[in-house]
């Protein structure tokens, strides 16, 4: 796929405004507000049904918000997919590759790093399997690809390509540590941070090489895959 080609494939101003609001409000509140809810129930719902709502609500608000573009790239998948099946495997090995080295590096400074993010997804997982499964699977890279490299990437690259490298990695690091501010060292939430500069990286060049949105939805399913079943 061609720079034009790229270039043409864009988010309306509709779906730019509307899809911002909604990452704000699903990087700030919509967890709080289901936790909230959660407990005013006669009897609250396992940690892991929380989790999964959250996981539907954003599925199906990003799915609905950015209907036209998610199926204008639908309509490339004939014409991309064997590009995009070789970009996601190399794609794949150049994260695995990067993140390997970065936590390496990680240990290095802090022998006792471990994520606190993995730890949350592992009890989650051990509470209920199938629900983890769908929700890290299929759900979570379907919303957060078209939002962190759908809305902020491609919708920040004409712009600036910097901002929109940086918009999509950074917050995309963010919003996975965002929640345990408080709960863990300073020192510790800044390197679990770190943990994801890898994973934006490798998932917004996908998109920018292959040209289509669901190369790096496929990468980041096919990660989680691969981290939820090590875990069963």
């Amino acid at each position: 796929m061609s720079i034009s080609d790229f270039r043409s494939h864009c988010l309306n101003t509709k779906e730019l405004y509307f899809g911002a609001a909604y990452l704000v409000f699903d990087a700030v509140f919509l967890a709080p507000i289901l936790q909230a809810l959660n407990l005013l129930l006669p009897t609250p719902l396992p940690q892991s049904m929380v989790n999964f709502l959250f996981f539907s609500i954003n599925f199906g608000a990003v799915v609905l918000i950015l209907r036209r573009y998610l199926c204008e790239q639908l309509k490339l998948l004939p014409d991309v997919i064997g590009k995009m099946l070789g970009v996601a495997a190399v794609g794949l090995f150049a994260y695995w590759a990067m993140y390997f080295v970065l936590v390496q590096l990680l240990l290095e400074i802090d022998p006792g790093f471990f994520s606190v993010n993995d730890v949350n997804i592992q009890s989650l997982v051990a509470e209920d399997y199938a629900l983890m499964f769908i929700g890290t699977v299929i759900l979570v890279p379907v919303a957060e690809e078209s939002l962190f490299r759908g809305l902020l990437f491609r919708g920040f690259y004409d712009r600036s390509p910097v901002c929109a490298w940086l918009l999509s990695v950074l917050l995309f690091a963010g919003v996975h540590v965002m929640n345990y501010l408080g709960a863990y060292p300073a020192s510790t939430i800044f390197l679990c941070f770190l943990q994801y500069i890898p994973a934006g990286i490798c998932l917004a060049g996908a998109y920018r090489i292959s040209g289509c949105i669901f190369c790096p939805i496929l990468i980041h399913a096919a990660v989680n895959f691969i981290g939820v079943m090590a875990l069963r």
